[in-house]
């Protein structure tokens, strides 16, 4: 609570720990009691989860990356350039342009928070732009709720727990069940479909939906890291 509690004041700017903290707590039992009753079974075995430090350090890496200051620029320059699609009525090619070209100057800062987030995992990233599910699966002009105020809702600790939920699935392998993170990817991004085989939303739709909360853009991000990269190499490739 207390790492949720700290990322949501980086967003904020709010200077009451406590309120906010108390918020978190709050949104975390609602989310251990909606577990509960859809996934009583996923809520057990949870329950007799054991991690050693070093499982739990790791567990946590991405969601402690959330306040970092190169991930909080990404993520305000993400929310910056859906907001203007949308005022534009664009679709997701001048989204994916916006995307792009903002987000160039940061493509070194992205790779190593990949690294860093994700020590081990494969560097490969796609150079077919068309190749990306982010783009293939999404169509439309964007959308977005741009007078939803989130202190009425708990989705940013929601998005906060997705993240967290994910990263305890990759640590502890099946000893972890799917059934918490696939709830809470729903509820973060107010989706009621999948694009991806693995119940993750696209890219671009998650994005489109997570604003203007900067912990769903900021698990958006988190989650689909090497396709942002891509999508940004792409740009630099065909301007060269």
């Amino acid at each position: 609570a207390d790492d949720m509690t700290h990322n949501i004041m980086a967003y904020s700017g709010d200077a009451d720990a406590g309120v906010v903290h108390a918020r978190v707590l709050a949104g975390l039992g609602d989310i251990r009691a909606a577990i509960q009753e859809q996934a009583p079974e996923a809520h057990d075995q949870m329950g007799s989860l054991a991690l050693n430090p070093k499982q739990k350090e790791a567990a946590m890496r991405v969601l402690k990356a959330y306040r970092d200051g190169r991930m909080v620029g990404l993520t305000r320059k993400v929310t910056a350039a859906v907001r203007e699609t949308a005022l534009e009525k664009g679709d997701q090619s001048v989204l994916a342009r916006k995307l792009a070209a903002v987000l160039t100057p940061n493509l070194s800062d992205m790779k190593q928070l990949h690294k860093e987030m994700f020590p081990g995992a494969t560097e490969e990233f796609k150079l077919d732009l068309h190749d990306m599910p982010g783009l293939k699966s999404w169509n439309g002009e964007v959308q977005v709720d741009l007078g939803r105020r989130l202190s009425t809702d708990s989705s940013d600790v929601r998005a906060q727990a997705h993240t967290l939920f994910r990263g305890l699935e990759r640590e502890l392998g099946d000893a972890m069940p799917k059934a918490p993170a696939r709830m809470l990817q729903v509820a973060a991004t107010s989706s009621s479909s999948s694009t991806e085989s693995t119940g993750e939303a696209s890219f671009m739709d998650c994005i489109t939906k997570a604003v203007p909360n900067p912990a769903a853009v900021c698990s958006c991000i988190a989650d689909n890291m090497k396709d942002v990269v891509s999508m940004v190499m792409n740009f630099i490739q065909n301007k060269s």
